[in-house]
Formats: C-alpha cells, structure tokens, sequence
C-alpha cells in the first residue's frame, strides 16, 4: 500500500516547465530516497505535495485520499522538516513545541510528549532560547517539530545540505531510528546519505523521474559491469594483455589489482575464461558493488562516461 502516489504530476513557472508527467510511489514504512541535483524539481515537488503551490496538472494521493488545494486536513497525517528551518528566537525548544501541540489541537498530555520527542532528537533538558542553538540543534528541533503530532509521513527536504558532518550524523540516525516506523520521503542531493538510510530511490532530472528502483536491485543491476581482479602476474603483463581482450572495455591499475569495466556484450564469465585462456593468475575475480552517486552520475548524463 502506499502512502503517497503521484501521478502525472506538471507544473510550469511563467512558461519554464518544472515536473513533466511525474510519478511516484511511496510505500507505507518506507525511507525513499528522492534525489537529483539543484534545481531539478525536488522542491516543488514537495510543495506540491504539502499544497503549497498549484500544480498545473496531475493527480496527488496521500494515504488513498486525493487531495485537492482546498484540503488541508490531510496534513494532520505529514510532517515536514525543511531544509534551513526557522523558528522564533525568544522561544525555548519546549515553548515552540507547546505551540505547534497548541495547533494541533492534540490532546495528548503535552509535558510528556514534548519530553518524549526531546529526548528522541537528543535535546532534552535544553533550556536555553533557539537563538543560542548551532545549525545542527536547530534542524534536530526542525525534526522534532514534525513528529510532534506523531505523523504516519515525514517529508524532509535537503534536511542535511547545510549541516557540518556532526550535524549531519546527528540527522543520520535519527532517520535510522525512525526507519520501519515511519513512511519517510526524503530530498536530497547528498548521495552517502542516501546510501546509508533509504530502501529505494528515484531519480529526479530536469523534472522527470528517470529512474526508481532499490538501492540493493541498483547496485547489483550496475555491479555486472564492473569487475575487480587480482592476479599474481606483474602489472606490466596485465598493462599489455587487457588490452587485446574483446570482454574488456576499459581497465583502471590498482594497487594490488586491477578495476575492468565490461565490454557491452560480455558476461563476468567471459571474462574469466579470457583472463584463464591467457594464463593469468587469479586471486581474487569479484564484482564491484557501485555507489549510489556512481549510479547517479552514470543516469544524470546520459549514460555517458569520463
């Protein structure tokens, strides 16, 4: 079941074509990693999703409700953290929480679940005014501010693009912590992150999804092509024979072996047999599992590759 479908969605500025015919699916309990770089369409997106905007066209779906501009209770069920929150400076952690509750009108009791998210993002027993919170404090309140109401979603957008690598540990489990109990749709364009806490990604390009599937099918979808050697025969006879092999597209020395990218029409397999035909001396033959922003990069132009 999902938990936010998106469907055909467009919106344009002033003629400048933002989203073309975007679709989602965001599962329920799922950390969804939505990337791309800056300016591809990421945040109008999510304002779309949160109606902060109008879309041109296109349908939005949050926990099988269609939602149209004028609906606004449905957002009782999300919890947005921006990229650069701001909150009143005068204020306490606890005092912008009792006023967010207060909005909410919840009636849960409120020292109990302020104290209970407090603790969770780590600022409990902070009594000091937001004015004097480090950037990395203050995005932790940003968190803390959406689950309050204790959300079935949270939306997150660039919430670590501004952090130092502290901050943006700090950020990091929490989402880990989060992971399996919340449905999490999450922009960025920082890919170790992403690596790190999503099960799935898609891939935003100038406005269009050009690409969606798990981490774990991505990599071992791109692995294929990418194989590590290591052999007991000298570099120069690797630097002479690679060369003259038809499964081998390119090769990269390293130091105690060497990275081969496939020819096109080779397998792993047809490999090995040319590396055996030729006498050459494994020690270790693997694929090379590639990381998320390899997998972006190769997607993002094109697939071409330097």
């Amino acid at each position: 079941m999902n938990a936010i479908t998106v469907k055909n969605l467009t919106k344009s500025y002033q003629g400048l074509i933002v989203l073309k015919n975007l679709n989602l699916e965001i599962k329920k309990g799922e950390v969804y990693g939505f990337i791309g770089k800056n300016g591809a369409g990421k945040t109008t997106t999510i304002n779309l999703i949160l109606s902060l905007i109008h879309k041109d066209s296109g349908d939005i779906i949050v926990d099988n409700e269609l939602i149209l501009f004028t609906n606004q209770h449905y957002k009782s069920k999300i919890g947005y953290v921006p990229d650069v929150p701001v909150f009143p400076s005068y204020m306490t952690a606890k005092d912008y929480l009792i006023y967010t509750l207060e909005m909410f009108s919840s009636n849960v009791n409120f020292d109990e679940k302020i104290d209970e998210v407090l603790t969770f993002v780590s600022l409990d027993n902070n009594k000091k005014k937001i004015s004097s919170y480090s950037r990395g404090m203050k995005q932790r309140l940003a968190i803390a501010q959406a689950l309050i109401h204790d959300p079935e979603i949270l939306i997150m957008d660039e919430p670590t693009s501004a952090l130092d690598p502290i901050g943006r540990a700090d950020v990091m489990n929490i989402i880990l912590k989060l992971k399996g109990k919340k449905t999490i749709f999450y922009s960025t364009h920082i890919l170790d992150d992403v690596e790190k806490v999503c099960d799935r990604i898609g891939i935003l390009n100038e406005g269009e999804l050009i690409l969606e599937e798990s981490i774990e099918n991505l990599q071992e979808e791109f692995s294929t092509r990418n194989i590590y050697v290591q052999t007991k025969n000298n570099l120069d006879v690797l630097k002479e024979k690679l060369p003259t092999l038809s499964s081998v597209k390119a090769y990269r020395l390293e130091q105690k072996g060497v990275g081969i990218k496939l020819s096109d029409d080779a397998t792993p397999n047809d490999l090995l047999k040319d590396l055996v035909a030729l006498d050459i001396e494994i020690i270790e033959f693997r694929q090379v599992r590639p990381s998320v922003e390899e997998i972006f990069i190769k997607e993002t132009n094109n697939g071409k590759t330097s």
